[in-house]
């Protein structure tokens, strides 16, 4: 019975509000993967790898056009050979990072230093730690988070029974934090606060040819 009366007053709000957890929750834990894996990277063995390819893609929707670098590279452990496409754990298709000079860093290199997985050598990456599409990820879901509990616990508040001075001061200290949250996000994603520059942290072993006798 209890359950009944649980679903016809509340099953609307789950399902309208199930979308925006789904999303919430994807994003903290896609960024918390991110960080969490572009962290154990940096103490991954380091092999040298050649690039077979670099590309630059894009993706143009409503006026907005995103980005991405693409690249092909080989290395070998043993005697067996392996490829390796990822560029850095959270990075891929989006209008935030520096793509350009990442290509053209990656396009006049022949030999990188990759990290290699000591116990899987089949994954690799160019950039370990982490990059600005993690941090926008993470303050994006931080903000979407912190605004959905928000909504999620003020029709709990306005239902309460003991509608007094107590629940008007958690009202109240709810809607502060909420606007702390989002000054401080929003001056980090606004301000570049925390870019950075991953084009620096690659180790290039060897330039292009081209590049070389251009600057003899």
């Amino acid at each position: 019975m209890k359950i009944k009366t649980f679903l016809q007053g509340w099953g609307c709000g789950i399902l309208f509000l199930g979308p925006f957890v789904i999303v919430g929750l994807g994003t903290l834990f896609f960024s918390l993967y991110a960080i969490t894996k572009g962290v154990q990277a940096e103490n991954w063995i380091q092999v040298p790898a050649n690039i077979e390819k670099v590309d630059m893609n894009s993706y143009s929707r409503k006026g907005s056009t995103s980005y991405e670098v693409a690249i092909k590279y080989s290395y070998v452990i043993g005697a067996q050979k392996y490829w390796g496409n990822r560029i850095g754990f959270g990075y891929g298709l989006s209008n935030i990072e520096d793509h350009d000079t990442l290509f053209l860093v990656l396009k006049e290199s022949k030999r990188i230093m990759v990290y290699v997985d000591p116990d899987d050598n089949k994954e690799s990456i160019v950039i370990p730690g982490v990059n600005d599409s993690i941090i926008f990820t993470l303050i994006f879901s931080i903000l979407w988070n912190s605004l959905l509990l928000f909504l999620i616990f003020l029709p709990l508040i306005a239902k309460s029974r003991n509608r007094d001075i107590e629940n008007s001061f958690i009202l109240k200290y709810r809607i502060h934090a909420l606007i702390i949250i989002w000054a401080i996000g929003l001056f980090i994603l606004l301000n570049d606060y925390f870019h950075i520059n991953i084009e620096n942290k690659i180790n290039v072993i060897e330039r292009t040819k081209n590049i070389d006798s251009n600057t003899e």
